[in-house]
């Protein structure tokens, strides 16, 4: 007959038995676990890591309108110093230069096209400051109704004397109070042109 186990022994093997079927149980969620961490973090790591996962978003690219420096210049987009476009205007000359009154009107002076785009124009630009009806008195003039708080816009019967050319060149390059108005297409300024003649002959807006 064998002798009986000490009873520490058998709690031992029993404790190793249940601690055996534990880490059964556990294995193979934890083995998933730990399978889930390293798969899934790649999609972090790649977030920061261009060595590792380069992909297009990385590229190297410049944006739109971004300022970078390339042999020694700033803007290597723009044109080189001096060039001209090659549908650019003639250069801007001053208020009072003789040569304003060179300039040629092409249009046809009584063409009621040319007179209805004009007052179109003149509506969008400059009934603020002139009025409709061209005698200095718009919205922002002090010579309002509204009392506006710009001073000496004179009525446009006091360039009737000027030639085309220079409400031409006053309308694209401006004057002591009159902001430039150059985003106007070359034609369009000489409808408008067309349309203030109009308004200094008495024309009713």
């Amino acid at each position: 007959m064998s002798k009986p186990e000490p009873l520490d022994s058998a709690r031992l093997r029993l404790t190793a038995r249940r601690v055996e079927r534990g880490l059964r149980r556990t294995s193979q969620p934890l083995f998933a676990l730990v399978l889930l961490l390293t798969t899934g973090s790649f999609g972090c790591w790649e977030q920061w890591s261009e060595d590792w996962w380069p992909q297009m978003k990385w590229q190297k690219a410049i944006q739109a309108y971004e300022r970078v420096k390339f042999r020694d210049q700033v803007d290597p987009f723009t044109p080189p110093e001096g060039s001209v476009a090659v549908d650019a205007e003639a250069p801007l000359l001053p208020q009072f230069d003789p040569g304003v009154d060179a300039l040629v009107n092409p249009t046809n002076p009584a063409d009621f096209k040319s007179i209805g785009r004009g007052q179109a124009l003149y509506t969008t630009y400059c009934t603020t400051c002139h009025g409709p009806a061209g005698m200095g008195d718009g919205p922002v003039s002090m010579a309002s109704p509204q009392k506006g708080p710009f001073a000496g816009v004179f009525p446009l019967v006091t360039a009737m004397g000027r030639s085309d050319g220079y409400i031409y060149n006053l309308i694209r390059g401006g004057g002591q109070r009159m902001p430039s108005y150059g985003r106007i297409p070359p034609e369009d300024r000489w409808h408008l042109v067309n349309y203030v003649r109009y308004l200094q002959r008495g024309g009713r807006p």
